[in-house]
């Protein structure tokens, strides 16, 4: 299957209805090792190594955050790496709120381990499910973990997320957002940035959502051409 072109949560919003910055509800714990391309940005975000030198997480998370985390399944203990530039993607928030909700963070290049190794972004495909993974609490209202955890999702229709009557969908989402739920297990507070993986590829990274498990949540489609090109014209 594949996130075509027409396929188709805020860190300071934890004291409205709305959760923005997302994290793991459900799930199971993992190692690093599951996953040595998650990072965590600036202890109040998730994040995805692509490269040597690059990270990706979503613009939303602010430009505040001066280093990243690597190598690590505990939050806090993982190595700091200064970020020495933020790229906020030029079309951030212009149609939608969270429309091209991405943006890339620049460091001294990794030397990449069994802990530490970037991921390839998908061309669109996907499997029957994805996985996510944070550090982000595992309930409305909670804390954030100590150790990274794995939920799986499934993508749902983009006509059907359309429907949900909640700010920022009302058939508002764009074809650089996809929508996607599981069985008691979804992102929740405490890490947008946070990649969404099918097939060992990157097809997503959190965005936004309403609640918990309340409804779908919203992911970046980094698989959309303009996202691409412009990931291209930088990562190099």
């Amino acid at each position: 299957m594949y996130l075509g072109l027409g396929l188709v949560v805020c860190f300071t919003c934890f004291n409205t209805q709305f959760t923005l910055v997302r994290g793991i509800l459900g799930g199971e714990e993992i190692t690093i090792r599951q996953a040595p391309y998650q990072v965590n940005y600036g202890d109040i975000c998730g994040g995805v190594l692509i490269h040597r030198q690059w990270a990706l997480t979503t613009a939303h998370c602010g430009t505040e955050e001066t280093f990243i985390r690597v190598g690590s399944k505990y939050r806090q203990k993982s190595r700091k790496i200064n970020i020495i530039l933020h790229i906020v993607h030029p079309n951030f928030a212009k149609r939608h709120e969270f429309d091209f909700d991405v943006q890339l963070l620049k460091f001294r290049k990794l030397r990449f381990s069994k802990f530490v190794h970037p991921i390839e972004i998908s061309d669109g495909e996907y499997g029957d499910y994805m996985f996510v993974t944070g550090w982000g609490f595992t309930k409305e209202k909670g804390h954030f973990n100590d150790i990274l955890r794995r939920a799986q999702v499934q993508i749902v229709p983009k006509p059907e997320c359309q429907t949900v009557p909640q700010p920022w969908y009302n058939y508002s989402l764009t074809s650089r957002m996809f929508c996607a739920e599981g069985e008691g297990e979804d992102a929740c507070q405490g890490d947008s940035g946070g990649p969404a993986v099918s097939f060992g590829r990157l097809v997503g990274i959190s965005s936004f959502g309403y609640g918990c498990g309340r409804v779908p949540g919203v992911y970046v489609n980094v698989s959309d051409q303009k996202i691409k090109r412009w990931l291209e014209k930088h990562v190099v």
